[in-house]
């Protein structure tokens, strides 16, 4: 007796249209798509996605959180700006690195297309650039 393929994914997923004519046991199909199963558990993860999970969970350089001082109300609002800036400096400089990653260890379906990591790269200049000159001391409206 033959079970519909839908039930077993990643057999499917294997085989695709040669699967419905290969008239596979129910029996064979389980212990092929259990085999796939444990192959695919055992896989190393995606590098560009470990590298974004590292991220989120606050792997930074020094694992250091900037610390608030009493600031006047413009240079507070300069400060806010700046962090959202580092904020997006540190997404794009995380996904860089993550294409970094993908290009020394995954297949080329993985990675990063060259004109994407240009405009990140652009974006990151521009970015740090505005950083920077917010935090200089007497930057931006409030000075």
């Amino acid at each position: 007796m033959t079970t519909l393929y839908p039930t077993y994914p990643r057999l499917h997923v294997l085989l695709g249209a040669a699967l419905p004519g290969l008239q596979l046991s129910t029996t064979a199909a389980e212990a092929l798509e259990d085999a796939l199963a444990e192959v695919y558990e055992q896989a190393p993860p995606s590098a560009f996605f470990a590298r974004l999970r590292g991220i989120a969970h606050s792997h930074a350089a020094d694992g250091q959180s900037w610390r608030e001082r009493q600031l006047s109300e413009a240079r507070g609002r300069e400060l806010a700006e700046a962090t959202r800036c580092l904020a997006a400096l540190s997404a794009c400089g995380g996904v860089l690195l993550a294409a970094q990653s993908a290009r020394e260890m995954d297949d080329a379906a993985a990675q990063c297309p060259p004109q994407v990591e240009e405009g990140l790269l652009h974006a990151v200049v521009v970015l740090a650039d505005h950083a920077g000159g917010l935090v200089a001391p007497g930057a931006g409206a409030g000075a």
